[in-house]
């Protein structure tokens, strides 16, 4: 591929999945500053390797997979693992155009604690099915599909009151 054509892919790729892939690495990171980082090494990574999909479903996998791996590599460095993390303050979080009960449930959503946490995020907002879902954490379905029915049952106790009639 020329230069000029791989730079065109991956203005094309950001723009596709540049909300999907930002917002799962905030999900699994919790932290502004360090998702922007993390975003940033997944698509370079992308930009640097010669990758062809045989369709846009595996090119998605393909920065889902990097993404998910990157952040674990980012919290097992040596700085992740010596440095006390902050939480991001309110200048610095995110700017999603939610409304206020689309707030409150991503809220709940990432109060959730990370094994629950990640299989939601890509099952209701970046709409994976399970199996994919098995594939891109190493586990089985019947596995995410625990997960999943636990993090519901968190969820729902997080909102009861606020969404549910209980």
């Amino acid at each position: 591929m020329q230069l000029h054509d791989a730079q065109a892919d991956l203005r094309e790729t950001v723009e596709r999945y540049k909300s999907t892939v930002y917002s799962l690495i905030y999900a699994r990171l919790k932290n502004k500053h360090e998702a922007d980082d993390v975003f940033q090494e997944t698509f370079l990574l992308y930009y640097q390797k010669t990758l062809s999909f045989e369709n846009e479903a595996a090119r998605k996998a393909w920065l889902i997979k990097t993404a998910l791996n990157l952040c674990k590599r980012h919290d097992l460095s040596s700085w992740a693992t010596k440095v006390e993390r902050l939480s991001d303050d309110d200048s610095s979080a995110i700017d999603f155009p939610l409304t206020d009960a689309e707030n409150d449930v991503l809220q709940a959503v990432l109060s959730l604690r990370e094994k629950l946490r990640i299989p939601v995020y890509l099952y209701y907002y970046t709409g994976l099915s399970i199996s994919e879902i098995a594939a891109q954490l190493g586990i089985g379905s019947g596995a995410v599909q625990v997960r999943l029915v636990r993090a519901r049952k968190e969820l729902k106790n997080k909102l009861k009151g606020e969404y549910f009639n209980e």
